[in-house]
């Protein structure tokens, strides 16, 4: 844990060269690690380590490990990945959230848990200033019709509080 809030610190400390030399491989250990833990504090503290590497190393570097865990066995790291969606995007240009980022959040719209839903319903709204109209109708929108008919309360409540 505290291996991940170094990375952030030192991130925000050293030159770019040391940064791509000596942190990169470390969050890139940390993102992949084995623990569910270690992955969903990487992904809660994702913007942290974005700003501190800087914007373009970010896309580079962290938009696959965003990806992963968007897609990760354990709910709990989906579930802060989704949390971040709306910082985490605004970082990214449009065409990068409809190629890496709308996939996988089609597939969160029917997670087995409904506060990974819930965190969906949340978020989801927030990254259709950054797509624009046409590709927000095109993929956002069915998205967003499907959570609206969802079982779960809290997913349908989350929606509206957004709109």
């Amino acid at each position: 844990m505290q291996g991940i809030d170094s990375c952030v610190q030192f991130s925000h400390l050293l030159p770019e060269a040391k940064v791509t030399a000596y942190l990169l491989p470390y969050i890139k250990k940390f993102a992949e690690d084995k623990s569910w833990r270690i992955r969903y504090l990487v992904a809660d503290r994702i913007m942290d380590l974005a700003t501190g590497i800087g914007i373009q190393k970010a896309n580079e570097n962290l938009l696959p490990y965003f990806s992963s865990f968007l897609k990760d066995v354990e709910s709990e790291v989906r579930t802060a990945a989704v949390g971040r969606l709306s910082d985490f995007c605004k970082i990214l240009d449009a065409q990068s959230i409809i190629t890496k980022i709308i996939p996988d959040l089609k597939e969160l719209q029917n997670d087995q848990f409904a506060y990974v839903r819930a965190a969906l319903a949340e978020n989801l709204l927030s990254i259709c200033p950054i797509i624009e109209k046409a590709p927000t109708n095109e993929h956002i929108l069915p998205i967003f019709l499907h959570l609206l008919r969802d079982e779960s309360s809290e997913v349908r409540l989350n929606l509206f509080k957004r709109l």
